[in-house]
């Protein structure tokens, strides 16, 4: 009686070894490669928005703004760019301006420890690019 259930329990565990190899067959066949097509486009997804939110980045940082302060520190010239720090609302920025900068009011001369200031340009870090100045 023993060897008789252990026969019937071989027997079940080779038919069902035939229905675990057709469903990891099938698995293979149908799943995976669905699965790998989703997982694909999910990626080109994320690589085709990489340049739309880094554009949307690069255009944000780019924005022109005006500040309204006061020099605190001259800075050395550097080539065709002069520098100079401002404070505005108790933060520091340095400024950057060349012959390409539009002096809306006042000169270079102008341009003195303790001076009050307007510059509208573009900010990148704690550094402006000036693109408009008055002294």
């Amino acid at each position: 009686m023993v060897d008789d259930n252990v026969r019937s329990v071989h027997r079940l565990a080779e038919s069902e070894a035939s229905e675990r190899n057709h469903m990891k067959r099938l698995i293979t066949r149908l799943v995976l490669p669905a699965t790998l097509a989703l997982g694909t486009l999910g990626l080109g997804l994320g690589v085709a928005a990489a340049p739309a939110f880094a554009a949307q980045k690069s255009h944000a940082t780019t924005a022109t703004k005006t500040w309204h302060g006061k020099i605190v520190k001259l800075d050395a010239k550097m080539g065709t760019t002069e520098a100079f720090s401002m404070t505005v609302d108790m933060k520091v920025y340095v400024v950057h301006y060349d012959a390409m900068t539009h002096w809306v009011m006042g000169t270079a001369k102008n341009i003195k420890v303790g001076a009050l200031v307007t510059v509208t340009g573009t900010l990148s870090g704690k550094t402006i690019a000036a693109a408009k100045l008055s002294a």
